[in-house]
């Protein structure tokens, strides 16, 4: 039998008897919600007695009336939501209730002092409110007096910021930013101009208001006589000035109206033509941080975009779009060609003029004849003809691209590029350069709205530089998935490598995104050598190491895939994703700066890794971006090129470098500095950027931020053991490449030089069973022996000692 259960000792009860003693615990007739009806059926209960009483207490009632008005509804309101709060307990915060609170009684004074500005004709009971208002004495003083009346405004904005205080703060802040974009975007001027038209236009005579004509055959324009042309508002169409089809008759596609460039200096310009003017127009957005001050979950701060020089100013134009504009269409019409202007795009290196090609027509003299059939003879007595149109064509894109030069040295133009037509546009664009480039900076590109949208998809987002139109330019590394850069010396191909460097430091941390940096230059890429983001321990500089470290990447790209089969995934993305993984996988980049090096040391490994790597490693999140500066068929080969589908080109020597890197002619016509041409996957022709510029200065402060003391202990480990097993395997396994003048592999390799004309590397693999690294040394201590000559073109070399062999030519 169970045992009963004592009782708790009197001392386990005394907190609970303690408990009872609370106030709102007391019994119910005094519990707050009691409390509070009480209140709102208090305030709800006055309104009939306010509102009719009749005879009973009538002084009384007007006395409340005439002092407070119709505020007594106000009161009763109040007293509800008062009741209201108290019944669910909204006191237990203090804070926030009496904030609240505070707010409500600010806004119902405001609506109070509202009442008291109107002294409508009302009366209630024996009081007229049109002698106290309808706020009553207490509302009539409230807004009383100059002071009364800002006490009472500042009433509202106290309660809005009590009320709601963060809504109140975000328009504080805003307000004058909209006020300011309203009035960089020209709105209130915008309006006032509808206005005064539609003022004149209103008082014009009923007559006159329907003279308006079709200008170029697709604009309204009104033209007045007794208003001067250039008080008019510009047409968005640039007509030729000159008829291309003279001596014949008018073209038949509008009226055409001429514009003298010095009748375009003080015409206020708007509309769509304004905005491709106005350099000031550019859509400006809010600064935003990418990172600033968030730390990550492994201790990682992404830098602040304030390390990166700040957008600079646009230069001075010199140039009128205008008068460029007519100068274009009256050189072609002079060639017989006829053409508008339809479209201006002002970019920071060239501004794109869209041309829209016109019409050919053909005419016909038709001999005038009388009734009877006769033909009509004029004072000269030759018969009287009439011009007739017999037909029209378009004029042919080819007419216009014929007249490359013409225009250029229409215009004074060193080079001018015409793209025919312009991708998704009905345009041909004829590209002039800007007297002064503007530096298009890679702080104002991360800044975009462009830039800040991909960021938050893509770790490896790339800030290239800005369009013809002035437009940011992005793209995502992932979706490349390799690049491939080429351009002369000087054109701006390493700063384009430091801008894609940059970029991805300021926006992924080490654990996200891994460089893999091969400098063959030795003074390019040095400068990253002490950043956490390094797969490797050091920037690979050294010729011999080369061909080691892509095959360390292919050996990571390969264990990538048994990773990624493990789990029975297809690639990167959905490998971090998956659950049971605990170790994220970082992106790796590989960055290459002088690719003809590294194909004449040694072209048949670097070719073979290097299309490996374009075929495979996009799954497993390593990219290429590979850079050089002689596009030369024998350095971007047949097989690089159609693993790289993603190429910029900048300024190249010739139209052949061109065809090398992008299959088509337009590099050569570049201005350099950052002018590139950029063929992505998804593009039938290449755009034309102005690239990002990022300063030295800017380098040394990103590496500086990476190689601070607070990240030494959270960078992660380099796979330099991934690299050293890779150059042993290359070494025919094994691990010393050393070798002495006294080795027997030594004189096998003399004695293989002397039976041929010209060694190589690969020549020594295949006959001496070595690896290249150990090839590589016998070829430099057979250099040091005088017995082979120096390095040339290509990768074979001259032997100078004669041997015994039968293939000697001594």
């Amino acid at each position: 039998m169970t045992a009963r259960t004592r009782a708790k000792p009197r001392s386990a009860r005394a907190p609970r008897a303690r408990r009872r003693k609370s106030f709102f615990s007391k019994p119910s007739f005094i519990r707050a919600e009691f409390v509070g009806l009480a209140i709102a059926l208090g305030g709800l209960a006055a309104l009939p007695w306010v509102v009719d009483m009749g005879d009973v207490l009538s002084e009384t009632r007007d006395w409340f009336v005439r002092t407070f008005g119709l505020g007594i509804f106000i009161l009763a309101a109040l007293s509800v939501v008062g009741g209201w709060a108290i019944a669910n307990r909204k006191y237990a915060h203090p804070a926030i209730f009496a904030r609240q609170a505070g707010g409500a009684i600010a806004f119902a004074l405001f609506l109070w002092g509202l009442l008291g500005l109107n002294d409508a004709d009302w009366s209630m009971g024996g009081v007229s409110f049109a002698e106290v208002s309808l706020g009553g004495d207490i509302g009539r003083g409230v807004v009383e007096g100059p002071l009364g009346l800002l006490a009472w405004m500042s009433l509202f904005v106290l309660g809005c910021a009590l009320l709601a205080p963060a809504l109140t703060l975000a328009f504080a802040r805003n307000t004058p930013i909209w006020t300011q974009t309203a009035w960089e975007r020209r709105y209130p001027h915008r309006v006032a101009s509808g206005i005064g038209h539609f003022v004149r236009f209103i008082l014009r005579h009923p007559r006159d208001r329907g003279d308006e004509i079709i200008i170029g055959g697709t604009l309204r324009e009104r033209l007045d006589p007794a208003i001067p042309a250039a008080q008019e508002d510009l047409p968005r169409v640039f007509r030729p000035s000159i008829d291309p089809g003279s001596p014949a008759s008018a073209l038949g596609t509008g009226a055409a109206v001429v514009f003298a460039p010095e009748a375009l200096e003080d015409v206020e310009l708007e509309e769509p033509l304004a905005e491709a003017f106005d350099e000031d127009d550019e859509e400006e957005t809010e600064p935003q941080q990418l990172g600033l001050e968030l730390s990550g979950p492994n201790g990682w701060q992404l830098p602040a975009l304030e390390m990166l020089n700040a957008p600079q100013p646009s230069a001075n134009r010199k140039h009128d779009n205008a008068a460029r504009a007519q100068l274009i269409v009256d050189t072609l019409a002079s060639f017989g060609v006829d053409a508008s202007v339809v479209e201006i795009n002002e970019g920071p290196t060239v501004t794109q003029f869209g041309v829209e090609p016109g019409w050919e027509v053909r005419h016909k003299d038709v001999p005038l004849k009388d009734e009877n059939g006769r033909t009509l003879v004029g004072a000269d007595g030759r018969p009287r003809t009439e011009r007739v149109e017999t037909g029209r064509t378009r004029v042919r894109v080819n007419r216009i691209t014929a007249l490359q030069n013409d225009l250029a040295l229409g215009l004074a133009a060193p080079s001018l590029r015409i793209e025919a037509p312009v991708p998704g546009r009905a345009i041909v664009g004829i590209e002039v350069p800007n007297d002064s480039a503007t530096v298009v900076t890679l702080r104002h590109v991360m800044e975009s709205k462009e830039f800040q949208d991909l960021a938050r998809k893509s770790k490896i987002a790339l800030a290239l530089g800005k369009g013809v139109s002035g437009v940011p330019v992005v793209a995502d590394l992932a979706k490349m998935p390799h690049l491939l850069i080429a351009g002369a010396t000087g054109s701006g191909k390493s700063v384009c490598m430091n801008s894609v460097i940059a970029g991805i430091m300021m926006n992924a941390t080490p654990d996200q995104v891994r460089f893999v940096m091969v400098d063959p230059k030795r003074v390019e890429l040095t400068a990253y050598h002490n950043i956490p983001h390094l797969a490797f321990s050091e920037v690979i500089v050294d010729m011999d190491k080369v061909v080691g470290t892509l095959q360390a990447v292919v050996h990571e790209m390969e264990s990538r895939y048994k990773k990624f089969a493990s789990q029975a995934v297809r690639n990167i993305e959905s490998y971090n994703r998956h659950p049971r993984v605990l170790k994220k996988l970082a992106y790796w980049v590989v960055i290459i700066d002088e690719l003809a090096d590294l194909m004449m040391a040694a072209p048949f490994e670097v070719e073979k890794l290097l299309c490996r790597l374009a075929q495979l490693a996009r799954a497993t999140g390593i990219h290429l971006v590979v850079a050089t500066q002689r596009p030369s068929v024998d350095v971007v080969t047949g097989l690089i090129k159609a693993n790289f589908p993603t190429r910029i080109a900048f300024a190249v020597t010739s139209m052949t470098d061109s065809r090398t890197i992008l299959d088509m002619g337009g590099a050569e016509k570049l201005l350099g500095r950052g002018d590139m041409l950029y063929m992505p996957t998804d593009a039938a022709k290449p755009i034309r950027i102005q690239g990002v510029y990022v300063s030295d200065s800017e380098v040394e402060r990103l590496v500086q931020f990476w190689t601070d003391e607070r990240f030494r202990e959270i960078a992660p480990e380099n796979a330099d053991e991934l690299l050293e097993q890779a150059l042993i395997e290359l070494n025919g396994g094994d691990g010393d490449i050393e070798v002495d003048e006294d080795d027997s592999i030594m004189a096998r390799a003399r004695t293989l030089a002397s039976q041929h004309k010209r060694v190589s590397p690969s020549l020594f693999q295949r006959r001496l069973r070595v690896g290249y690294m150990k090839a590589v040394k016998l070829i430099e201590l057979l250099e040091e022996d005088g017995i082979i000559g120096p390095r040339e073109e290509g990768e074979s070399r001259r032997v100078l000692a004669p041997g015994s062999g039968d293939d000697a030519d001594w």
